[in-house]
């Protein structure tokens, strides 16, 4: 964006986003790709339709309901045809758990290093395709809607109930006793 548009975003510091590795300071939170991707969009998306807001939602789902890593960055890492799993949330401790136990590796290795690459060069890519078909006037979400489980706990927990829950991924991830209360 720096050379085919100009400012603002050669203002952009090319490190404006290393705080995000590891789930932002290594705190497992957000994925970084994600953070980062989602403040490019807000830059280029914002208007008073809160497109924004709607890109980045559809970003977050597709992510933690897309297979992850691809094969596409196989050409150019040390390990290539990684297991591929779907992370489920789009929590960097989450993603990269739920994978390192299919793959029977660990965090540390070399190995999770290259599968995060690859699933951040997918990130950007999706956000390219998003941008542009935003701009394009042809954009429309391609995740899959939250889950029956999820809106059975967001009908009491959301807004139109206690208002004491926000968000769309799925609660039993982290909310044992979610699982069995939306039956």
């Amino acid at each position: 964006m720096k050379e085919k548009i100009g400012y603002p975003y050669t203002t952009l510091s090319d490190d404006m986003f290393h705080h995000a590795a590891g789930g932002y300071a290594g705190q497992g939170t957000l994925c970084g790709s994600l953070g980062a991707c989602s403040a490019l969009i807000n830059l280029v998306a914002k208007d008073e339709d809160k497109s924004h807001n709607k890109l980045i939602n559809d970003l977050i789902n597709w992510y933690a309901s897309f297979n992850h890593p691809t094969d596409e960055f196989d050409s150019v890492v040390k390990y290539p045809n990684q297991v591929r799993v779907v992370p489920g949330s789009p929590l960097c401790h989450v993603s990269v758990s739920t994978w390192t136990m299919a793959a029977d590796t660990e965090i540390g290795t070399y190995e999770r290093k290259d599968r995060c690459a690859k699933v951040a060069g997918k990130v950007a890519m999706q956000t390219v395709t998003m941008l542009n078909a935003y701009a394009a006037g042809k954009w429309a979400p391609v995740a899959p809607p939250v889950s029956e489980k999820t809106a059975a706990c967001m009908e009491c927990h959301g807004p139109e109930g206690d208002h004491n829950a926000q968000g769309q991924m799925a609660c039993g991830l982290c909310h044992t006793h979610a699982v069995d209360h939306a039956e």
